[in-house]
């Protein structure tokens, strides 16, 4: 963001009612120009969030949006496990009941119509996840002023994974033996650029982040590597290999056994800018909402039961899919039994994150501080 256009987003910011001016293409809202309404705390949202499917490049994507305030009321869509599970699965499964993640944002919510372009936040998801596995941040994000796209990374999402744990595979068994994360993303910018839709004049591309968890933090590294326009990587349980000069922002949990501590601070020790926010208690799926799936329950009584299925290949899920989660087997010896609960950690990884975009995305505030209770730990990184 220039520096002529700075002060008026925080005169904007500062307005209980909308600025003043024209409306943006793409604004279906019907109404004038609405200001960001932006609670102090940066782990509360104080405005409706929209959520709509676009297609970019032939792919679906999902995309988290500030919406006006004639959506408020509006009742928050559910990500339903069984909308993940290719037909060959569920034609299996029957009519098992699957639960769902509840979230805040409102599907086709009109955009909220604003007086410049918002930054743009990419999320890649982790081996074994999807689009919305992390919402309850995406969503978070949207709702502080920026746009958040998501797609399926064709490979490591569940989707590709689950016919994988039969034997013989069912159909849709899709394994990739390399990260489709970095070109995937950097496809849905190539369609952005030539067609936003409903968003057109209402992003800024150049003013943009990535946001992984686990192999989505791999492919953060990568593009923080690779693009030189990217203002920002968030990197969420997973080692950080980051050699340029973009900021990171390394969120991580000592009880993680799938990515184990050791690996992490090695690797963060080389970052040239980099802040850590190093979390006691806290599993590899405290940073998504993977928990909400409840994969435990549904290993145990839908799948392992079943001889056409791999015991090793769906233990190792399971692990995968629990390691964090309520009830979940903790395996790093110093840990004790029980994890942080997500109560404790969703907020910190909410306020954190939202303050490092802030800083280096808008030019606001001072950035990830330690102000986030017992257990909690700030550092910088000093290769």
């Amino acid at each position: 963001m220039n520096s002529v256009l700075r002060p008026l987003l925080g005169l904007c910011l500062a307005l209980p009612v909308g600025c003043a001016g024209d409306k943006l293409e793409g604004d279906d809202s019907g109404d004038s120009v609405e200001a960001l309404r932006l609670s102090d705390d940066l782990s509360a949202v104080d405005m409706p969030v929209g959520v709509r499917t676009m297609v970019l490049g032939g792919v679906d994507v999902e995309v988290w949006y500030p919406a006006s305030d004639s959506a408020a009321g509006g009742v928050g869509e559910s990500v339903a496990l069984v909308d993940l599970i290719p037909q060959s699965v569920r034609e299996l499964l029957g009519d098992a009941p699957l639960p769902s993640i509840e979230t805040m944002a409102i599907r086709d919510a009109p955009l909220r119509p604003l007086a410049e372009p918002m930054p743009v936040v990419f999320f890649s998801h982790g081996f074994g996840g999807f689009p919305q596995q992390s919402v309850d941040l995406t969503s978070h994000l949207a709702g502080r002023g920026y746009v958040v796209f998501s797609t399926r990374h064709v490979g490591r999402s569940i989707t590709d994974l689950l016919p994988c744990i039969f034997s013989p595979p069912l159909e849709g068994c899709t394994l990739s033996g390399e990260d489709p994360g970095p070109d995937d993303i950097t496809a849905m910018r190539a369609a952005l650029e030539a067609d936003a839709d409903f968003l057109a004049g209402a992003i800024d591309l150049s003013t943009r982040a990535v946001v992984g968890h686990s192999a989505g933090g791999g492919t953060a590294s990568t593009l923080a590597q690779t693009d030189s326009e990217l203002k920002a990587a968030v990197i969420m349980a997973a080692p950080p290999s980051v050699s340029s000069d973009v900021p990171v922002l390394l969120l991580d949990g000592v009880c993680d056994a799938i990515v184990q501590e050791s690996g992490v601070v090695a690797a963060f020790e080389q970052v040239p800018d980099g802040v850590r926010v190093r979390m006691d208690g806290a599993g590899h799926l405290a940073f998504s909402d993977i928990c909400d799936l409840e994969f435990g329950t549904l290993s145990e009584e839908l799948l392992a039961p079943r001889d056409d299925v791999s015991q090793s290949f769906l233990q190792q899920l399971t692990a995968l899919g629990t390691d964090g989660c309520p009830g979940g087997t903790v395996n790093v010896p110093a840990c004790g039994d029980a994890f942080l609960p997500l109560e404790t950690s969703a907020p910190v990884i909410r306020a954190s994150t939202t303050a490092f975009l802030d800083l280096h995305l808008r030019g606001v505030g001072a950035g990830v501080n330690g102000d986030y209770g017992s257990g909690f730990e700030v550092s910088t990184s000093s290769p």
